[in-house]
């Protein structure tokens, strides 16, 4: 097994697995629901649709550092480099996307499940509860999981829902002396909309089915 040759510590062992395992959980949920016959289409549509927008959004450009930005490989060790490589990082990244979309759907039918469904219509709360997980979620990211990858002084990339690039990304706020930058969470800020509408036009196309 490739990994085991890649020298990792421990604290990066438990950050592949964390990758790995949330960008592997939407394709066997997805497979699993679906044998049962339980997946609904407006949710395969908007998941699917959710991993092209992260993809094209701001995934591949982050991964090569396309506009201005550090190629990936520059912003972690080559252990991190090794276990998921380039190749293969934007796409692993794209399915770690459509997993907190999904489960951002799977909050709001939770919280309105005795209640009319966020999915018709757009409402400020469900919209407010998305963009709270969607946000809370990335900070995690930035000051933990991908600390020095995507936070600290490193150099992102221009991308669509990055449109100031890392031209201009002051600090947010700090917490335990790790920094929470501008870009690293406006692409959440920004897609957070995109998401809500585009689960609502396929909740609406599919009837709910």
């Amino acid at each position: 097994m490739w990994l085991l040759d890649c020298g990792l510590d421990n604290i990066e062992w438990k950050r592949v697995l964390v990758v790995y395992t949330v960008s592997i959980s939407p394709i066997i949920l997805f497979l699993y629901l679906t044998v049962k016959g339980q997946m609904k289409k407006w949710i395969t549509y908007t998941i699917i649709s959710s991993f092209f927008i992260a993809m094209f959004g701001w995934e591949i450009w982050l991964n090569f550092g396309i506009l201005d930005g550090q190629h990936v490989n520059m912003r972690r060790s080559e252990a991190l480099s090794c276990a998921i490589p380039s190749s293969i990082n934007w796409l692993t990244n794209s399915l770690g996307d459509v997993s907190i979309v999904w489960f951002g759907i799977i909050i709001l039918s939770f919280i309105y499940r005795n209640k009319k469904t966020p999915f018709e219509k757009f409402i400020i709360p469900a919209f407010i509860i998305l963009l709270s997980w969607f946000v809370l979620q990335n900070i995690w990211v930035e000051i933990v999981l991908y600390y020095n990858q995507v936070g600290g002084d490193v150099r992102l990339s221009w991308a669509p829902l990055m449109p100031l690039g890392p031209w201009f990304n002051p600090t947010l706020f700090s917490i335990s002396g790790k920094e929470v930058s501008f870009q690293g969470q406006i692409v959440w800020v920004l897609a957070t909309p995109i998401y809500y509408f585009v689960m609502i036009y396929f909740y609406k196309k599919t009837n709910g089915n």
